[in-house]
């Protein structure tokens, strides 16, 4: 199935990186043509994962093992640990699977001699400055099939939201896989069965 999401595609990038919170029902099964908003996942509702910069990679790659997530947001040292009774967190960055898993700390442990073991999350997350976002307007009438297609098209498996200059969600590969009804087991780096969701969806 093709759909035309050109105008759908428009980003900008996280200029602030603050999000509030305060469970949301998803539907148990969604179709390409269905609102985009039936696999979004909720900050307001679902508190997002957060890692501080200093916490090594090892811990980090943990933590999304055993959360069964691919995607953390780099908060800064100087906030309190996540609890019930924060309101609201300033982001640094990002932190992804597949940057812990690829070829970035490798580099660097070859490059400045540093062990693995002590690479932090700083070291090799995404800055705020460079995490592409969509605002939250142009989500509310886009499609699951649009999601799916931008998500293709930028290799990422992870699209955040924005609304009125705070983090409102996230879209994820993993959830949309699972609301489709993807059966097969996703690997921690899932670009390929992202191209693959796609190719058995389309």
């Amino acid at each position: 199935m093709q759909v035309d999401d050109s105008h759908h595609r428009h980003y900008t990038v996280l200029s602030t990186a603050d999000f509030s919170e305060c469970p949301l029902q998803l539907p148990e099964r969604v179709q390409m043509e269905d609102l985009a908003t039936h696999v979004f996942t909720d900050f307001t509702h679902n508190r997002p994962a957060v890692i501080k910069a200093h916490t090594s990679i090892d811990d980090a790659m943990k933590l999304m093992r055993d959360s069964g997530i691919h995607l953390l947001l780099v908060i800064d040292d100087a906030d309190s640990d996540s609890s019930a009774n924060d309101l609201m967190v300033t982001v640094k960055g990002q932190i992804t699977s597949g940057d812990i898993l690829g070829d970035l700390p490798v580099k660097l442990a070859q490059e400045s001699g540093v062990k693995h073991s002590e690479i932090t999350v700083g070291m090799v997350m995404t800055p705020r400055k460079d995490i592409k976002v969509v605002d939250w307007s142009t989500i509310k009438v886009a499609k699951v099939g649009h999601v799916i297609s931008t998500m293709h098209e930028w290799n990422c498996c992870h699209i955040l939201v924005v609304d009125d200059g705070q983090l409102h969600g996230i879209f994820s590969m993993s959830e949309i896989s699972k609301h489709m009804g993807h059966n097969e087991s996703e690997p921690l780096v899932c670009a390929h069965s992202l191209a693959e969701l796609v190719h058995t969806i389309g």
